[in-house]
């Protein structure tokens, strides 16, 4: 995993913003042409938390759902399981070879891979000191809890 960019975490943020709008086109080119349909997208702007866009998109004859998060600040990407509670936060990240495939031309894709991987000091050494700061008080395990988070 290279180093996670200064602002990935909502705080500290740089001036630049991935449009929920170019989100919901990308999400909606992405499920045509896997033969798929978005079902629901949430952005990040809706509500005090998450740092994160979401989609909802079912595919393979709608029998499988998948959650696409895109981080509000940067053009990353990764695949989740939908939670049957819109409340619980917890992200099961997984990959998703199709869609990974369609939105790669314009987003990074973070595998599950790389999400699950622990915290180190190289991955997160431009991140600002605000950043920091909220990373001591809640001690994210993983890469992805980082880089998509629910911190106010």
């Amino acid at each position: 995993m290279q180093r996670l960019p200064k602002g990935v975490t909502g705080f500290d943020a740089p001036d630049q913003d991935v449009a929920a709008e170019t989100f919901t086109a990308a999400c909606q080119a992405a499920a045509r042409q896997i033969g798929g349909r978005v079902h629901k997208v949430q952005s990040a702007y809706e509500q005090v938390t998450p740092n994160f866009h979401q989609a909802l998109i079912a595919f393979r004859y709608g029998t499988e759902i998948v959650r696409v998060l895109c981080n509000a600040h940067y053009p990353i990407v990764a695949f989740a399981t939908p939670q049957p509670n819109e409340r619980d936060t917890r992200l099961e990240f997984r990959d998703c070879p199709e869609l990974a495939d369609v939105l790669r031309a314009d987003y990074t894709i973070l595998s599950r891979a790389e999400a699950c991987a622990g915290v180190s000091n190289e991955v997160v050494a431009q991140l600002g000191a605000a950043e920091t700061n909220q990373m001591r008080y809640w001690r994210p395990q993983r890469i992805g809890d980082v880089v998509f988070n629910y911190w106010d």
